[in-house]
């Protein structure tokens, strides 16, 4: 009875109101993020414009993302997360909706790749992690898992509903309806049910020794730490090496004689491994430490993409069947783990603004990766070359993540 009435309490912790508004907020940034495939197409057929121009209007997001995520972080630190994601909201409902009527691809720039890129930013990962984080300083890394599985569940359903309305009604009512979607799902549940975090768990054992830090009469600057431009160079980095691989892997199995209804359906696969993998890399980063399962999961990575180049029949299933596994079980490895990280050792007053420029990473990564693989690939006319600097850019990563542990034991020390 003792332990029922324990387990009723523990149901009843607001973090868990917390945790679900995560869950759900990154369910829309999963399919904000992987409908763009979808819409590209759709775009590029109703406004017959070229590739170059179409693919900018997903480039211009996600480098106005990495613009505005810093401002962002500070705004979500000041604000608290109730205002800042109903306001996230609104701006993407508004996105959304102007961009179905824009009359040429043009006005795009501003209503999707700006406005309501801003909206995608906000309600991504790293505010996600920075809001959550300080309700479980004990399972940090397991519970930023669970709620990160969000992601990949919103690609699993946003995408094929996407496609289908688009095939039904077209490109214009589909942005109604899916920016419909995204509101309801962020507005009022954050305006009804998001909750500010209790003062008594602002801090953890590591941080509480950086809060007597910048508490000294010292102003505190995140972009002057030595830590967080490690963080950056982590994120951004495997960010670059990921982009790079994602887009290019579905070109790469076909050109290496594989068939292209399979490897499509294989790259598919990998949302679905990472709605366990994100939990599980969370759990054993509670268990293992953050520094050891990131590079135990970049490491699985660079084993899998190491198989595809290697080999030599094409026949042969297991590569494919190892990529699809080792990546799906380590999706999204450098946000989450990262973000547990910065939850550990900073203060939770000042995770939105260090998250929000960690974040400057991941958005250049979107808008570097791709256009380097592309542009490797035309000046070689094959994957090798572009898939070797992935696999050193994600060694380069690593080395960054474990700098955080070891630049002065990861306190707060300004950048000399």
């Amino acid at each position: 009875m003792k332990k029922l009435r324990s387990m009723v309490k523990q149901l009843k912790y607001p973090g868990w109101t917390v945790f679900f508004l995560s869950f759900s907020n990154l369910i829309v940034e999963g399919g904000a993020k992987n409908t763009e495939s979808v819409f590209y197409l759709a775009l590029k057929n109703g406004f017959k414009t070229g590739a170059t121009v179409t693919s900018l209007v997903f480039s211009l997001g996600g480098l106005f993302g990495a613009i505005t995520s810093p401002l962002l972080g500070r705004l979500l630190d000041n604000l608290g997360p109730k205002k800042f994601f109903v306001l996230a909201g609104i701006v993407i409902i508004i996105g959304w909706q102007l961009s179905s009527y824009a009359p040429n691809i043009w006005y795009l720039y501003i209503f999707y790749s700006f406005i309501a890129a801003v909206g995608h930013t906000s309600i991504s990962s790293f505010t996600a992690m920075a809001t959550l984080s300080p309700w479980f300083p004990a399972t940090r890394g397991t519970v930023l898992g669970l709620a990160d599985a969000g992601n990949p569940l919103g690609q699993a359903i946003f995408t094929p509903l996407s496609q289908a309305l688009v095939l039904g009604l077209g490109w214009r009512w589909s942005f109604r309806i899916i920016g419909l979607i995204f509101f309801t799902l962020v507005f009022p549940l954050n305006l009804f049910l998001q909750k500010p975090a209790p003062k008594e768990l602002d801090e953890t054992d590591e941080s509480t020794i950086d809060g007597e830090l910048i508490n000294s009469g010292h102003s505190f600057k995140a972009h002057k730490i030595q830590s967080v431009w490690w963080m950056i160079g982590a994120r951004g980095f495997l960010s670059i090496s990921n982009q790079m691989i994602r887009l290019h892997i579905l070109a790469f199995f076909v050109l290496s004689g594989y068939d292209q209804m399979n490897a499509a359906t294989a790259v598919g696969m990998i949302g679905v491994v990472s709605v366990l993998g994100r939990p599980s890399l969370g759990y054993l980063s509670d268990k293992l430490g953050r520094e050891i399962m990131f590079t135990l999961g970049i490491g699985l990575q660079l084993i899998a993409i190491s198989v595809l180049i290697l080999t030599n029949n094409m026949n042969n299933l297991l590569p494919i069947l190892l990529y699809v596994a080792f990546s799906g079980l380590t999706d999204g490895i450098g946000g989450l783990i990262l973000s547990a990280k910065a939850g550990d050792i900073y203060p939770r007053v000042y995770l939105g603004e260090i998250l929000g420029l960690v974040e400057i990473g991941r958005g250049l990564g979107i808008a570097i990766g791709p256009i380097l693989g592309g542009i490797l690939f035309d000046l070689n006319g094959d994957y090798l070359l572009a898939f070797t600097i992935a696999m050193i850019l994600s060694l380069v990563s690593i080395g960054c993540s474990w700098m955080i542990r070891f630049s002065h034991y990861s306190k707060l020390t300004p950048v000399s």
